[in-house]
């Protein structure tokens, strides 16, 4: 039985919230739905936003939030209560555009905020260069993925998709796409946000937004390539002013096989990018090097491009 239906939106804090919506308007294509004192909303589609900016002193992420399956809140909240896992009400058509809502933290520090309906926009905004879907996924850095993967299954029925080793967890809920969130390993502190992908229909959007990123100055953090888990090809831009990337992502894969069991891939270059070099000779006994947290794994992959 599925519980939470889809990744809603990424709430972030900005130290210059008109230079981070500059950013996000320029770069990432979203507008701005409403904007009030020290904050503003951003989307890409008719739901009333994906991202939500603050002003604040700390950058980084504040709070992720999920969008669940209609009646699935009771269940959630007597979990969390069965888990020992503190939780308030939040959530407010005039605060926050949200119907009924719960916040929780879970095991990496990670504020989650559920709620089961969003205002919708009357229209979508007018399309500039580049199309997008959906907003997908988010990725944090966590020290112990394994158990943060058990949690989200317990207590919100999310599934494993597939494993890096032991450093990495990607999970998917009501949508089917191989990830609507992941915890990756990290030898820095957890809870940090990683990045939080958008979704686009083509090759071109991917490659259009990379093109008028590098156009404006903005540093790509990996160019353009294939991940082995989702299939999906992906691009990923700095962001300067949450300190996180954002991923632009086609042919990100759906699993709707309910036989599928969770692979446990190779922590190495390849399995990140599977257009990089694979060590196959292993007469030397060496074979493909492997990482143990996403910090090397990342460094690995930038190395292998420079």
């Amino acid at each position: 039985m599925d519980l939470v239906h889809r990744i809603g939106y990424v709430a972030l804090g900005v130290p210059d919230l008109d230079r981070a919506v500059d950013f996000y308007r320029r770069f990432i294509h979203l507008d701005v739905s409403e904007r009030g004192a020290g904050m503003a909303f951003l989307t890409g589609g008719t739901e009333h936003h994906w991202l939500r900016l603050h002003q604040a002193d700390q950058a980084g992420v504040i709070r992720i939030g999920y969008q669940v399956e209609r009646g699935a809140l009771d269940e959630i909240t007597n979990r969390l209560d069965e888990q020992g896992v503190a939780w308030h009400e939040a959530g407010g058509l005039q605060s926050d555009r949200l119907r009924k809502a719960i916040r929780f933290r879970d095991p990496d520090g990670i504020e989650v905020e559920l709620f089961d309906d969003m205002v919708s926009l009357p229209l979508a905004p007018p399309v500039n260069a580049v199309q997008m879907t959906q907003l997908l996924h988010a990725v944090w850095l966590s020290n112990n993925p394994t158990a943060t993967g058990d949690f989200w299954g317990r207590v919100l029925n999310f599934q494993a998709s597939d494993y890096i080793e032991d450093m990495g967890v990607f999970m998917r809920c009501g949508n089917k796409y191989h990830h609507s969130m992941a915890a990756l390993r990290t030898g820095q502190s957890p809870g940090r946000l990683d990045h939080f992908c958008i979704l686009v229909p083509e090759i071109d959007d991917v490659l259009r937004a990379r093109n008028i990123a590098m156009a404006g100055g903005v540093k790509l953090r990996q160019d353009v390539i294939r991940h082995a888990a989702s299939g999906s090809i992906s691009t990923y831009l700095i962001e300067p002013n949450a300190g996180i990337c954002v991923e632009f992502c086609v042919d990100h894969g759906q699993i709707t096989d309910p036989t599928y069991e969770p692979r446990t891939l190779l922590a190495s270059p390849a399995t990140a990018d599977i257009w990089q070099p694979f060590n196959f000779d292993t007469s030397s006994g060496a074979g493909e090097a492997t990482a143990h947290t996403v910090d090397e794994l990342t460094s690995a992959v930038a190395n292998s491009i420079a």
